[in-house]
């Protein structure tokens, strides 16, 4: 397995590599996330973050085929009167194909932005997984991510 970093011609694969995880999210919550209907879908957003200077994609490919990727934006917030400065990585996006989940591509993945996050002198990773996604969740443990905030909604309709 390659690894390599996403470039601007790569925003259609990016675009088809995310549907599978757009379609859990739009099965999970239809009434806030789209259902993706073409493998274009999200060529766009793909194209604006590809070309924006504080992000980074990485893909990884075997024998010339794109099994996943994983989209990470570098942050920083200024201090305010609450809170110190801080700067971290952010795991947007990680998707790996279904057919291929369980070979080691998303710890791979993982890794990658590990290896970048100490190259930047980034002190932090974060990343944020909606609630269904146990399995994600799972994974996430594994890497040594550890829960540190939690969200609440309460539906009024």
């Amino acid at each position: 397995m390659d690894i390599r970093r996403a470039i601007s011609q790569d925003s259609l694969l990016l675009s088809s590599l995310c549907m599978d995880v757009q379609r859990l999210h739009a099965e999970n919550h239809p009434n806030l996330f789209k259902m993706p209907r073409t493998d274009d879908f999200a060529v766009p957003f793909f194209d604006e973050i590809l070309a924006g200077p504080y992000n980074v994609v990485f893909l990884a490919e075997e024998n010339g085929q794109a099994l996943g990727y994983v989209l990470c934006k570098m942050m920083e917030r200024p201090e305010t009167i609450f809170t110190f400065a801080t700067r971290y990585v952010l795991v947007d996006q990680i998707s790996v194909q279904p057919a291929a989940q369980g070979r080691g591509i998303g710890k791979a993945l993982i890794e990658q932005v590990v290896s970048l996050s100490k190259e930047l002198n980034m002190p932090r990773i974060q990343l944020d997984s909606w609630g269904f996604n146990t399995e994600a969740h799972a994974f996430f443990e594994r890497m040594g991510f550890e829960k540190f905030n939690f969200r609440f909604w309460r539906h009024l309709e």
